[in-house]
C-alpha cells in the first residue's frame, strides 16, 4: 500500500481526529497510573485494579447496553438520547448505593455514576460525528482527572484517585440537559429495539466479564502484590490497544450507515502486528528500568504483547456485526472467551504463577477471534450467494 493510496483513505481525518484524542488522554492518564503505581507500590496499586474492575463490571451492567445503542441509533438519526440517558441516570444510581453498601468506598459509587453518564456523552458525540467535539471533551476530562486525583490522594489516599476518576467525569454531566431539551423521553423507542439492545447488552456484559473475572480471580488466589504486577502489564497492552480502539469509534457508525470500511481496518491490522513486536521486544527492557518493583510485570507484556492481532481482528469485526445489526454474535464470542479463560486460568495459574493468567488471557482472546473470523466469512459467503 503506497503513502498516496493511505493518504486518500476515506475517513483517515476523522480517524485522526479521534486517536489524537484518545492518544493525548491514554499518554496523560498512562503517565499518571505509572507515577501511582511506583508512589503505591504492588499490593495497593493491586487493590486499586480490583476496585476498578468492580467499578468496570457494576457501570457495565447500569449502562444496559445502552453505549453502543446510543451510538448506533443517533448515527442513523433516531431521537434515542434522552430516553437512554433517563434510565442510565436511575440504574447508575441504584448500583452506586449498592455499591456503598458493600463496599463503604465512596470513589467507587461516585466512579460508577461518572462513568455511565460519561459514556453516554461519548457515545452520543460519536454517533453524531462530532469529532472536534468529542477530541476536546475526551482530553479535558483525562487533564481533569490526574489533576484531581493527585489532590484527592494527598487528602484521602488510594480512595481519593476514585473519587477523582468520578468526579472529572461528572463535570461534564451538564452536556445532557441540551438532549433532554431537545429529545423527549419515549420508552416507545427503547422497545421498539429490544432485540437489538438485548443483544448489546450481552455483548457488554460478557465483555465486561471476560475484561475483569481474571482479576477478580488473582486478588483471592495470588494475593494483590501478583495483581499488582498483572495490572500494570495489563495497562501496557491497553497502551497497545490504542489505535484499534480509535478505529472501531469511527468506524461502528460509518458501518451503521452502511459506508466503506476495509481499507481503514486492513491498515489498522498491520500497525497493531507491529506494534505487538515493540511489545515482545522492547518493553520488557523499559519496565525495569522505570518501575524496578514490578519485576513479574517483565515476564508477562511479550505474551500479553502476542494477544493484540487477534484482539485488534475482534474489535473490528465487532464493528462490521453492531453496524450491520448482526449484534448476536458479539455476546456469543464474548462468552467463548469468557468460558475459555474461566476454565484455563486455574490449571494454569497453579502451574505457571502470575505468567499462568497472562496465557489464558491470550488463549481465550483468541478462541472469540477465530469463532467471529468464522461467523464474518459466512455472512459474507451467504450474503454472496443471495446476490
Amino acid at each position: 500500500m503506497e503513502w498516496e493510496d493511505i493518504k486518500n483513505i476515506r475517513g483517515l481525518r476523522n480517524v485522526t481526529t479521534i486517536g489524537s484524542a484518545n492518544i493525548i488522554g491514554t499518554a496523560i492518564t498512562s503517565v499518571f497510573w505509572i507515577l501511582i503505581a511506583g508512589l503505591l507500590g504492588t499490593e495497593s496499586y493491586g487493590e486499586l485494579g480490583y476496585f476498578l474492575s468492580i467499578i468496570g463490571i457494576s457501570s457495565m451492567i447500569a449502562m444496559i447496553g445502552g453505549g453502543y445503542t446510543m451510538q448506533v441509533y443517533t448515527a442513523k438519526g433516531i431521537k434515542i438520547e434522552s430516553s437512554l440517558y433517563f434510565i442510565g441516570i436511575i440504574t447508575s444510581t441504584v448500583a452506586a448505593v449498592v455499591l456503598f453498601l458493600i463496599f463503604e468506598n465512596l470513589g467507587v459509587s461516585i466512579s460508577v455514576i461518572g462513568i455511565v453518564i460519561f459514556n453516554f456523552i461519548l457515545f452520543e458525540i460519536l454517533g453524531k460525528k462530532l469529532y472536534k467535539k468529542y477530541f476536546k471533551i475526551f482530553v479535558a476530562q483525562k487533564i481533569l482527572f490526574v489533576i484531581i486525583s493527585f489532590v484527592l490522594y494527598s487528602v484521602f489516599g488510594p480512595e481519593g484517585i476514585l473519587i477523582g476518576y468520578g468526579v472529572s467525569m461528572l463535570i461534564f454531566s451538564q452536556i445532557i440537559y441540551k438532549s433532554f431539551r431537545n429529545t423527549v423521553v419515549d420508552f416507545s423507542i427503547i422497545k421498539e429495539r429490544t432485540k437489538f439492545i438485548s443483544h448489546v447488552y450481552l455483548a457488554d456484559l460478557s465483555a465486561t466479564a471476560r475484561n475483569h473475572v481474571d482479576k477478580l480471580i488473582i486478588a483471592p488466589l495470588l494475593g494483590f502484590s501478583f495483581l499488582g504486577n498483572y495490572f500494570l502489564g495489563l495497562q501496557v497492552l491497553a497502551l497497545m490497544l490504542i489505535i484499534p480502539n480509535i478505529v472501531f469509534k469511527y468506524t461502528l457508525p460509518e458501518d451503521s450507515t452502511g459506508k466503506s470500511t476495509g481499507k481503514i481496518k486492513i491498515l489498522t491490522i498491520i500497525i497493531s502486528v507491529c506494534v505487538a513486536l515493540l511489545g515482545i521486544f522492547l518493553a520488557p527492557l523499559v519496565i525495569p528500568v522505570i518501575l524496578p518493583e514490578y519485576t513479574d510485570t517483565v515476564d508477562l507484556i511479550p505474551i500479553l504483547s502476542i494477544v493484540l492481532i487477534p484482539r485488534t481482528i475482534s474489535i473490528l469485526l465487532t464493528s462490521n456485526f453492531l453496524g450491520q445489526e448482526n449484534s448476536k454474535y458479539v455476546p456469543i464470542g464474548n462468552a467463548i472467551t469468557f468460558g475459555v479463560l474461566i476454565i484455563t486460568i486455574f490449571p494454569l495459574v497453579e502451574l505457571f504463577g502470575i505468567t499462568g493468567a497472562a496465557i489464558a488471557y491470550v488463549i481465550g482472546f483468541s478462541s472469540n477471534t477465530v469463532f467471529m473470523v468464522i461467523k464474518y466469512f459466512q455472512l459474507r459467503n451467504k450474503s454472496n450467494s443471495n446476490q
